[in-house]
C-alpha cells in the first residue's frame, strides 16, 4: 500500500514541474464508478499442521461456483495527455461470500479518440486491497478491461466499463475436523486468489 501511494504521489509531483496554475488543476478529474461483479472462479493453496490429528495437511483446489457481488469506487484522475490518464481509486468491492475488499489502487487508461470526445478506451490497474472477512488483511489487486465514454459536457462524461479483476489474499484457514481456525504458528502457506468479471457505469467530472 505504501509503495503504491508513494508512486502515485511522486508521479503527480513530477508532473507539476511541467505545468502550473489553472491549466494544471484542470487536468484533475474526480469520478465515481459502481456496478456488478461476478466471481466465477477462486483458487486456494493451504499447507498447515493439524494438531488434532498430528499431520501436516497440503490442500490445493479450484472452486467454480459463481458468486454475485456489487462494487462502488471513487477516484481522482489526472490527464497526462489528451489520450492518457492515470487514476487513484478506492472504495468497496464484493469479493466472495462473506469477503469484501477496500482497494487502494492505481489505474492507467487510454482513450483512442481522446478524453474530450466519445469513444472507446482500455485500462489496466494494480495496487493493494484490504480484505475484510473474519479479520482485516492486505492483499493485491489487478484489473484489466475496456469501455466506452460518452461526453455529456466539457468536463463531464458517462462511461460503461467491462473488465476482469483478480484479488489475492492470505485468509484464515478453517479446520473441519476440530471446527476451528488453525493457529497462525501452524500455517506454512495460505494463498488464495479470486477471479471476477465486472460491468459498471462511471461518472467523471
Amino acid at each position: 500500500m505504501k509503495k503504491t501511494a508513494a508512486f502515485i504521489m511522486l508521479l503527480f509531483l513530477s508532473l507539476t514541474s511541467h505545468a502550473g496554475g489553472r491549466a494544471f488543476l484542470d487536468r484533475f478529474h474526480p469520478g465515481i464508478e459502481w456496478g456488478y461483479s461476478a466471481t466465477p472462479a477462486r483458487y486456494h493453496h493451504f499447507n498447515y499442521l493439524d494438531e488434532s490429528i498430528g499431520f501436516r495437511i497440503d490442500e490445493e483446489a479450484w472452486e467454480n461456483d459463481c458468486v454475485s457481488n456489487a462494487y462502488f469506487l471513487g477516484k481522482l484522475s489526472f490527464d497526462i495527455s489528451r489520450s492518457l490518464r492515470i487514476s487513484a481509486i478506492s472504495g468497496y468491492e464484493g469479493v466472495d461470500t462473506g469477503v469484501c475488499a477496500i482497494p487502494l489502487s492505481g489505474r492507467m487508461e487510454y482513450a483512442f479518440s481522446g478524453f474530450g470526445t466519445d469513444g472507446f478506451l482500455v485500462f489496466v490497474g494494480a495496487g493493494a486491497a484490504f480484505i475484510s472477512a473474519n479479520t482485516s488483511r492486505q492483499g493485491n489487486r489487478f484489473e484489466i478491461g475496456a469501455g466506452y465514454r460518452y461526453t455529456l459536457a466539457p468536463h463531464t462524461s458517462l462511461g460503461i466499463r467491462v473488465g476482469g479483476r483478480m484479488i489475492t489474499d492470505k485468509p484464515d484457514v478453517w479446520d473441519p475436523i476440530s471446527e476451528q481456525y488453525i493457529s497462525e504458528r501452524n500455517i506454512k502457506r495460505n494463498d488464495a486468489r479470486y477471479y471476477a468479471l465486472e460491468i459498471g457505469i462511471e461518472l467523471s467530472f
